[in-house]
């Protein structure tokens, strides 16, 4: 049996690694790990092949057979960039981003974001460990980071440094250049990075996507779909993923 798991820095120790906390009762109580079964962690930057040693009341430990560098199956980067949604809608949108290999994902307060109290340590726990969640569902060897809620002008900011990276907004507007078309133009190299866009329900205002048009951002549209904001969002990064997917 062998299962790949997420643990924060700080779990290994010389040739040891210790499993506590939510991990220790998944491995202990669901997937039910015996001394002697092996498992696969991914801690920090590497990955580790372990053995288990040790089941004990709070803490599981394991031997460290083997350990290597993750690997950056990705030839692209993705950076979404999402109007703050509320609490379901922007919970299932982590859960499903988070299974797709992207680089992080950033919560935007928007003009026309609904105002649904602080998001504090225990919302940012909880997008937190759905991200781990979907980090085993993806196969990939690393996890989606996922941010503080920040406001859209902070973002643009900080976007209009970098260079040779490409912007998309995602707009409901038929006329935008479609995100096939787009992407075709585009010549494609290993390791491109792309910034990707994606309003709150209502979607940017106008004076939003004026702000993104002056870093360059290029207006994108999914034909005549139109979907919620949550779904827009999943749907327009996964057409960008498979669309680079390299087998």
């Amino acid at each position: 049996m062998k299962k790949t798991i997420f643990l924060p820095v700080g779990s290994v120790k010389g040739g040891r690694v210790r499993i506590e906390g939510e991990d220790f009762h998944y491995l202990k109580n669901v997937v039910r790990v015996k001394r002697g079964n092996v498992l696969d962690a991914v801690i920090g930057y590497k990955k580790y092949h372990l053995v288990v040693s040790s089941i004990q009341m709070s803490k599981i430990l394991c031997d460290v057979i083997h350990q290597r560098d993750i690997l950056q199956r990705s030839n692209i980067l993705l950076h979404i960039y999402l109007g703050l949604l509320k609490s379901k809608k922007m919970d299932f949108a982590v859960a499903k981003l988070s299974e797709m290999g992207i680089e992080s994902l950033q919560p935007i307060v928007t003009d026309r974001t609904v105002p649904e109290g602080n998001t504090g340590i225990e919302k940012m726990n909880r997008w937190e460990k759905i991200v781990r969640e979907g980090a085993k569902v993806s196969g990939f060897e690393r996890v989606m980071r996922i941010f503080k809620p920040r406001k859209l002008d902070e973002i643009i900011d900080e976007l209009k440094f970098r260079k040779n990276e490409y912007i998309f907004i995602f707009s409901t507007d038929v006329h935008c250049n479609h995100l096939k078309k787009v992407l075709a133009s585009i010549t494609f190299h290993d390791g491109m990075v792309f910034h990707l866009f994606f309003g709150p329900e209502g979607g940017f205002t106008s004076g939003e996507v004026t702000a993104l048009n002056g870093i360059n951002a290029i207006p994108v549209s999914m034909g005549s779909f139109v979907f919620r904001s949550e779904t827009a969002a999943i749907v327009g990064t996964g057409f960008v993923r498979l669309y680079y997917y390299d087998e």
